[in-house]
């Protein structure tokens, strides 16, 4: 599971990476989702809107 995570951790970063300077909303849904940390589990549905506005310093 921990091996599902960090690929799509990865996958997340490079999508929010091409949408640098776009100023473009990044909506996630999911229905399901099930969280476990420290033996705690936790099922999740909903969705997150990450706001992608970032630019590059000149340098």
């Amino acid at each position: 599971m921990a091996e599902k995570m960090k690929g799509f951790g990865e996958v997340l970063v490079q999508l929010i990476d091409k949408l640098a300077g776009k100023e473009t909303d990044l909506e996630l849904h999911f229905k399901d989702l099930t969280l476990e940390v420290a033996g705690l589990k936790a099922k999740l549905n909903g969705s997150v809107v990450l706001d992608v506005v970032y630019v590059l310093e000149r340098k």
